[in-house]
């Protein structure tokens, strides 16, 4: 699919839903969230094909998988977590919005902690 299409699915669906929220706020919704899921599956084939050449890479260079794996997560948390505070802030709930940025923030965290290990471990032992 092109940019195109996927730009076009994006317009109609912001088109609707704006014309049916003064009716109807939870369709609107729906609609939305209906829009989102059609662009994430017309964009699906692109990102698996992504990832395997990330992890393609990672393969070639040595001791590295990993990281490369541990990168492809976070992205994919990443991801994850701006869809769903997308849908609430669409929703209206902006609270549960925040508060879902603020788990995927410390999931990251949490993910990235052995990378933050590994540097400290580097850098004490570059030191005299």
């Amino acid at each position: 699919m092109g940019i195109f299409q996927i730009v076009a699915i994006g317009i109609i669906g912001v088109m609707l839903a704006v014309l049916i929220k003064n009716y109807n706020s939870a369709l609107a919704v729906l609609i939305s969230l209906a829009t989102g899921v059609i662009i994430f599956l017309m964009v699906l084939p692109m990102l698996a094909e992504t990832i395997g050449f990330v992890r393609h890479l990672g393969e070639m260079s040595e001791g590295l998988e990993a990281y490369v794996s541990l990168a492809l997560r976070v992205i994919g948390v990443a991801y994850i977590v701006e869809i769903g505070a997308s849908v609430a802030g669409d929703a209206g709930e902006s609270a549960i919005a925040a508060k879902i940025d603020l788990a995927g923030r410390v999931i990251i965290l949490v993910m990235a902690m052995p990378v933050l290990v590994d540097i400290v471990r580097v850098v004490t032992g570059l030191l005299p």
